[in-house]
């Protein structure tokens, strides 16, 4: 665990009691013991330092400081919103893709049943809550900038009732038009980036996705599987993000 993600009512209490979960992870798991510190984030992306002040059998209580602007990690947050609107895949791949897409800096998690997804999501009312749970331990394992929001699962129709200022789809074929960096050269404040399952989406979903105004995106790989190919798309686009500063100015271009 690099941070602990604080509890969802914590309301900036200088001294909070940690159990369960937290509590044997901190003390059996990691050993720590009083006077030990550890980076942490609240459910609105604040981030504080821990010092734990005692263990206990069952508990221990932690003093919790704010951490200031000043901090080596004060960068760490992306400057742009990142939606991501998966159609759910077979199985535990949706388990995979919400660590993933956790990691990677998403803001937000859109889960969608489209035509040939074959998972149906009748009956699972607690799919999100394990997924928060999943984005949970992959926030504080990889020390992220803030837990996305999960939603859905929700008909593929509910794309049309976002608005992202750049809303790309993932095409399994080659798409004319921009490419992915003229796509996102424009400085968006936020951006979605839609997925579909592994039969992909039906011609009557590409419509609809077109007529909302996603901009097809093709990756020039091999065939990859849908975790796979989120996961590439997601790099690609937060590395071009990062970077735009750079490439936007023709940096290396010799000009």
């Amino acid at each position: 665990m690099k941070q602990l993600l604080l509890p969802r009512e914590y309301a900036g209490e200088p001294r909070i009691t940690l159990t369960g979960s937290q509590f044997r992870h901190l003390a059996r798991a990691r050993r720590m013991r009083e006077g030990d510190r550890l980076p942490a984030l609240d459910h609105g992306g604040a981030r504080y330092s821990l010092r734990i002040t005692r263990v206990g059998t069952d508990r221990c209580e932690v003093a919790v400081e704010p951490v200031t602007d000043s901090h080596p990690d004060a960068g760490l947050a992306p400057a742009v919103r990142l939606t991501l609107l998966q159609c759910l895949p077979k199985g535990r791949k949706t388990d995979l893709i919400v660590r993933q897409a956790t990691e990677a800096g998403v803001s937000r998690i859109i889960l969608l049943v489209s035509d040939h997804c074959v998972v149906r999501p009748d009956g699972d009312e607690h799919r999100v809550s394990r997924l928060v749970r999943v984005a949970r331990e992959a926030l504080q394992q990889s020390g992220g900038a803030a837990l996305p929001r999960i939603e859905g699962p929700r008909p593929f129709s509910a794309i049309g009732e976002g608005r992202w200022d750049a809303g790309l789809l993932l095409s399994e074929r080659p798409a004319d038009g921009p490419s992915l960096h003229e796509l996102l050269a424009g400085g968006p404040g936020e951006v979605a980036l839609l997925v579909g399952p592994e039969g992909g989406l039906s011609e009557a979903e590409t419509t609809l996705a077109l007529a909302a105004g996603f901009r097809p995106v093709h990756l020039r790989t091999g065939v990859l599987r849908v975790e796979t190919a989120v996961t590439f798309a997601l790099g690609a686009v937060m590395t071009i993000l990062q970077e735009k500063d750079e490439w936007t100015t023709g940096r290396g271009s010799g000009t």
